[in-house]
């Protein structure tokens, strides 16, 4: 089977639910073969979609997996704390909780993103009950994800 064929099985599924296809491929894992999909959305994907999707996809692949051996199909969005790969990535985080991983010092800030532009982004983090914003350039940070706040 070409993997190639995965965006075009799902693309009406992913406009009809707002979704955008992450990453689809193949791997193998413990002896096992694994056709991994990551889906995501703005808003989050919960358990029922990932299952609907998953349904609809191992429905519609069993039209042309006839010449692959045995595999594991596993749907999954990329998960509240995904890390943010590139500048789109960050700027569509704006007005989210972040954790940010500074190259000097191994500093740390966790806090909502209040702006982001292509040289800086604007983090308000709660120093002993006071907040601050701190400006960060991009050179600068060593990881940067979406946290959860506890």
């Amino acid at each position: 089977m070409n993997l190639n064929i995965i965006p075009k099985i799902l693309k009406d599924k992913l406009n009809d639910n707002n979704l955008t296809l992450y990453e689809y491929n193949l791997v193998k894992e413990d002896g096992n073969l694994i056709l991994r999909i990551i889906i995501d959305r703005d808003e989050g994907v919960d358990i029922n979609l990932l299952a609907e999707i998953n349904e609809f996809l191992s429905n519609e692949l069993d039209k042309y997996d006839a010449d692959m051996p045995e595999y594991f199909l596993e749907v999954s969005s990329l998960g509240a704390e995904r890390e943010l790969k590139n500048k789109d990535d960050i700027i569509k985080s704006v007005g989210k909780y972040i954790h940010v991983e500074l190259k000097d010092n191994n500093i740390i800030y966790e806090g909502v993103m209040l702006d982001a532009n292509q040289d800086i982004i604007t983090i308000r983090v709660n120093f002993k009950g006071r907040f601050k914003n701190i400006d960060i350039e991009y050179q600068n940070i060593k990881f940067i994800r979406l946290a959860v706040k506890f």
